[in-house]
């Protein structure tokens, strides 16, 4: 009884999420470090000039600047992580109705369900599984484009030097 109750735990929404994390965190911090990077050496050096630590000035000018980054970063990282297939497909053990115990065996997302039902679906369920993978191609849109604007607005003050 106590190895099926160990089992139930490696397949659920839990470990899917922590791994799909994983897979986005580079997006993430390359995105975050670059808006960083741009971050004008001016204030950086009259903020340290000024008797800031190395940290205060991290907080008071190099934050601050990069905060569309972190943003953005953010977003284009949840806009990859809500496509993810494969990897959830690997981990979860589909079920087809609500569970709302994320620990426990027994999942789905809309990309692992079109990967999984597409082969053996009736034409009325291809529909179906077409609207749903519309739906999911709209959603990533909006998120990657709202992501790729609040980047592009955190850019254009990044020529004062």
């Amino acid at each position: 009884a106590h190895i099926t109750d160990a089992g139930a735990y490696t397949s659920s929404a839990f470990i899917a999420g922590i791994v799909v994390a994983l897979m986005v965190v580079p997006t993430q911090t390359s995105v975050m470090r670059e808006s960083f990077s741009q971050a004008p050496l001016g204030e950086r050096e009259g903020a340290l000039a000024l008797g800031s630590t190395r940290w205060g000035m991290i907080r008071t000018v190099v934050l601050p600047f990069g905060r569309g980054g972190i943003i953005g970063g953010t977003m284009l990282g949840l806009g990859r992580a809500l496509g993810e297939t494969i990897a959830v497909v690997m981990i979860i053990s589909p079920v087809f109705s609500l569970n709302w115990q994320v620990l426990k065996s027994g999942t789905n997302s809309v990309s692992a369900l079109i990967a999984l039902r597409y082969g053996e679906a009736s034409q009325f369920g291809l529909s179906a599984l077409m609207a749903a993978g519309l739906v999911l191609f709209i959603v990533t849109l909006i998120v990657n484009f709202s992501a790729s604007i609040i980047v592009a607005r955190s850019r254009s003050g990044a020529d004062s030097n």
